[in-house]
């Protein structure tokens, strides 16, 4: 049956302490977790709507993606992994490991949830097995922070994001090789203050559509312009959309439903938004304000229903967040 973008409703709503950063459905549609700013990872029984902690984190829980194995991942600011085992009543951890030494800002995961990719702050970009934690691949060190990886669908291929200041770069790497194959300079999304010495944009989310015909990045163009996304041919990295909302602000996170349509979350201070899209037309297809930024957005594995995280609070500083589930009507 087929989802119409543009029918969306607020299915439950989860207030949290701490401002939210980052959500992810489990591969069996039972739970939802999201994190933020704090060491817990939140977890929603989407049955009995029942919230509670997990803990393990050693800082704040910026990523997380679901996985093969019935398995969660979550990584935090200090560099630490935790794959978290759902196939029981409770999730509870299946490995933790010390992957990097700083921030992890990209997590990916692999089309058949078998492998995934972490990127941190130092520009060090690495590819692990799910069920175990292993090492499989490491990239050449990128000159500078790192804040999106995407795998590719056909397994051999990976991109990247750095924030590079006046002039953020999309790269693509052959996994095996380790060697570059495309690069696109994105400099509408810089944000720098030569004055400050400050990049203050840059790309916040990146992702590769299901087929593997197209990278979709997102972020703020120039320093005080709206939110958008910027659709590239992935072979050729030839420029095709660019998306652009009527909101001054930054898109945090890009995702594609499996129908094919692009859901977008961002905000500016004290406000915000998600938007679908249709990537092929430059067509906004359905958008929502919001009281708060929206920091992440995931699509639950029956493609249904879908949960944002937000920040909440009085301008620059906020104080607290909320978890949102949405439901699509067919």
């Amino acid at each position: 049956m087929a989802i119409d973008p543009s029918k969306s409703k607020l299915a439950t709503e989860h207030k949290h302490e701490s401002p939210l950063l980052s959500c992810a459905f489990d591969p069996t549609g039972r739970f939802l977790f999201a994190g933020g700013r704090d060491r817990g990872v939140v977890i929603v029984n989407l049955a009995s709507n029942k919230k509670n902690t997990l803990t393990g984190h050693e800082s704040w829980v910026g990523v997380m993606e679901r996985a093969a194995g019935n398995l969660v991942l979550t990584g935090d600011f200090v560099g630490r992994l935790i794959a978290w085992d759902c196939s029981g009543a409770e999730p509870k951890q299946r490995w933790s490991a010390e992957a990097h030494a700083s921030t992890i800002c990209g997590l990916s995961v692999s089309a058949d949830g078998k492998s995934f990719a972490t990127a941190d702050r130092d520009g060090i970009v690495r590819v692990w097995q799910t069920s175990d934690g292993k090492r499989l691949h490491e990239l050449p060190r990128i000159e500078h922070p790192v804040y999106g990886v995407a795998l590719h669908p056909d397994g051999k291929r990976l991109v990247t994001a750095d924030r590079q200041p006046q002039k953020p770069r999309i790269k693509v790497w052959d996994i095996a090789s380790g060697k570059e194959q495309l690069a696109i300079d994105l400099a509408e999304l810089s944000g720098y203050r030569r004055v400050e010495d400050i990049e203050w944009g840059g790309i916040r989310g990146l992702t590769v559509s299901p087929d593997g015909k197209q990278i979709v990045a997102c972020g703020r163009t120039g320093y005080d312009g709206p939110a958008s996304a910027y659709v590239f041919d992935v072979n050729t990295g030839k420029q095709q959309r660019k998306l652009a909302s009527t909101l001054k602000g930054f898109y945090y996170a890009v995702k594609f439903h499996p129908q094919g349509f692009l859901m977008t979350t961002g905000g500016d201070v004290g406000k915000g938004e998600f938007r679908a899209w249709n990537p092929e037309k430059d067509a906004s297809l359905a958008d929502v304000a919001t009281p708060g930024p929206c920091t992440s957005i995931d699509i639950h594995p029956d493609g249904k229903r879908f949960a944002v995280t937000q920040t909440i609070g009085k301008g620059s500083y906020p104080d607290s967040g909320t978890l949102i589930v949405y439901d699509w009507i067919a």
